[in-house]
């Protein structure tokens, strides 16, 4: 949920990368919506794990293709994340997650177990897939095309205006911002925002699972089983939506008091759900949102 502050708002929305995509904008800035739903259309055509037509898609079955250079600059974007999350945000988790898509195929299942950045190999203009293990970047797609969204509307002069890919969300200028409750209908919490490039990423238990939300899409790539533990986490910063939808992702799969850490480190403020109830806010919330 989200709404806005500027006169003679335009909100359009599409079904993209397996989910809804909405975009408000000006009524003098409509011409623009084409041209910003085709950026999330190419983020999808290039990074889904479940087109066949998609990169992405063609690397996991042939486990090598010639380097596609916005390919290789998200990839070493999440390969840092995996390294300064201590291995918690890792993309080589295709095997695992690919059940928990709307495309899924029990034929397709892997029976592979193996993971991790060292079986990802770039030589000679090509990048290799070892141990037959398949890349996943559903843990930060939505984020990063969030970005290239936003830079595209602010590039053709665009101060206002609000992307939302799911649970990723930029505000351009200030916004209200309603977090789904995690345990039944409703919202659960809510807020204006109180900085003009405010980026916001959720990620829970409770939109992607078989059976019951404790086998759910969040995977441990430790454990390699779904997290158990937060049933929603919010993180909220200025501007940068592919690593807040990167860091909200391994975050969630972490033990709490190592996600605390982690978070606390850095300028980003949060608002949490664990899953037997406990509501757990940072200390820096009102420097991100409007406090009473």
């Amino acid at each position: 949920m989200f709404s806005f502050v500027f006169a003679k708002p335009i909100e359009r929305t599409k079904y993209i990368m397996g989910t809804y995509i909405s975009i408000v904008l000006p009524e003098e800035n409509k011409n623009l919506f084409k041209e910003a739903f085709n950026i999330f259309k190419e983020v999808d055509n290039k990074f889904s794990k479940y087109r066949p037509d998609s990169y992405v898609y063609k690397l996991n079955k042939n486990k090598v293709e010639k380097i596609d250079n916005q390919v290789l600059d998200l990839l070493k974007i999440c390969l840092d994340i995996y390294r300064e999350t201590d291995g918690y945000f890792d993309i080589t988790l295709g095997n695992f997650t690919k059940k928990f898509g709307i495309f899924y195929e029990e034929s397709y299942k892997s029976s592979s177990e193996n993971l991790g950045i060292e079986n990802i190999e770039i030589k000679n203009d090509f990048i290799y897939l070892k141990n037959n293990i398949s890349l996943d970047f559903g843990g930060i797609g939505k984020g990063y095309a969030v970005d290239l969204v936003a830079d595209f509307l602010k590039k053709n002069g665009i101060s206002k205006a609000v992307i939302k890919a799911s649970g990723d969300i930029r505000c351009l200028d200030i916004c209200y911002i309603g977090i789904k409750n995690p345990f039944s209908e409703g919202i659960i919490f809510s807020f204006w925002t109180k900085n003009p490039e405010t980026a916001i990423s959720t990620s829970g238990n409770y939109e992607r699972y078989i059976g019951n939300t404790k086998n759910n899409h969040l995977i441990n790539p430790k454990t390699k089983k779904s997290q158990t533990l937060i049933a929603s986490i919010t993180l909220i910063s200025i501007a940068n939506n592919t690593y807040l939808d990167a860091y909200a992702t391994a975050v969630s799969v972490m033990p709490l008091e190592k996600a605390l850490n982690f978070l606390d480190k850095k300028d980003i403020a949060y608002i949490i759900f664990t899953t037997d109830r406990k509501k757990i806010v940072s200390k820096n919330i009102c420097k991100f949102i409007v406090c009473n």
